[in-house]
Formats: C-alpha cells, structure tokens, sequence
C-alpha cells in the first residue's frame, strides 16, 4: 500500500508550517510508502523542502518516476498548469521506454473534462501537445488527476484520465461560472493487479 498526495497541500499560496505539519503526519501515523505532487495552489521548492523531497527537484519542478508493485509510476509538476520543456524531455524519454499500463500522478488534468468553469478558466495549457507526444506511443497511459474539485473521466488515443473530486470542496461541472457544492471530502482507491487497474472513488464525509 501507499498513499499519493495529489497537490495542493495549501489552501492558497505555499505556507511554511503547512508542509511541516504535514511532514510530521506522514512521518509518525502513516504505516506506509508516500508520494506527493504539487498543484497549482503550492510552492514546489518550499513543498519539497519540507517534505524532504528535494533529491526529486530539477530547477524549481519536481517530478519523478518509481514503479508500485512493480508497475511504472510517473509523478509530474503541473504547478504552474504546463510542463517546461525539460520535463517535457523528460517524460518523453520515460514513456518511449514503456511500451504497456504507466500509471501518471498529474495535479492538472491533462485532457478537456467537460467542467465548464475549470475547463475555460484553469486547464492544463498544453493538452494538444500532450495529444502531440503520446498518441503514437505503445503504452498506455492511466493518468491520476484532482485540480477539477469534481469527478470525472476521459479518454483520448492511449490516454485515460481519472479525476478525482477533492478532499475539500467541489464544483458545479455543469455551470460556467464558479458554484460550490459542499460534499465530500473524497480519495481515490488504486488497486493494481496482474489484471492491471482498478480504481473507485471513495465518499470519507
């Protein structure tokens, strides 16, 4: 088992004592591995100070690769709601070397999700050269996304994003302007098998 943080630690801007105080839950109740990505709400080097994850860094993005049970991981920055071109590089080189399931951790969904609100007004900026540099790729790629506050998932060539709601707030998808809908908080259960994925969304209010 382990447990992906999936972005947006703070509630606003980076906060110092947030990570620290996140750290030391992770440290003294958590009986397994973590992982964490930043989302759009946080300080990636502040975040990966606190958190020890500075040894990921490249710049001021932190992004990595590790297999879970064997099954390749990839955990993007999509902080500031595109890649720079090294990580582009980067994730090209990983995913040209997988050729079947990668399992992608993204703060920003990577495709359109029919959210009026977030859709127009705070998506993924390079989601045509996302479509660009994967869809002749052999392997497929299962990407883990929140940012939205909704569920929803979709599909494009190889690519299948599962978007989870959030562990706060969610949002009207269907309206273009900004409504709250007070459920929740929600996480994501992944369960990997040698009969590959399965994943549901989980109500914990």
């Amino acid at each position: 088992k382990c447990l992906v943080i999936g972005g947006d630690l703070c509630f606003d801007v980076g906060v110092r004592e947030t990570y620290k105080w996140i750290y030391r839950q992770l440290q003294n109740d958590l009986p397994c591995q973590w992982y964490a990505i930043p989302g759009n709400h946080d300080d990636v080097v502040m975040m990966a100070e606190e958190l020890h994850l500075t040894h990921h860094l490249t710049g001021t993005e932190l992004y990595s690769a590790a297999p879970l049970d064997g099954y390749p991981a990839l955990f993007l920055d999509s902080s500031k709601g595109g890649f720079s071109a090294a990580q582009w590089a980067w994730l090209t080189d990983e995913l040209m070397a997988i050729d079947h399931n990668v399992l992608i951790f993204c703060h920003h969904p990577v495709l359109p999700a029919n959210a009026q609100f977030m859709d127009t007004n705070y998506p993924f900026r390079q989601q045509e050269q996302w479509i660009e540099v994967t869809e002749e790729l052999p392997c497929r790629m299962q990407v883990i996304s929140g940012h939205y506050h909704t569920e929803a998932t979709v599909m494009r060539a190889n690519t299948i994003v599962l978007i989870t709601p959030s562990t706060y707030i969610q949002l009207d998808p269907h309206t273009a302007d900004l409504k709250l809908v007070n459920t929740g908080p929600y996480l994501r259960e992944i369960e990997l098998t040698t009969n590959g994925l399965s994943s549901r969304v989980v109500n914990l209010g």
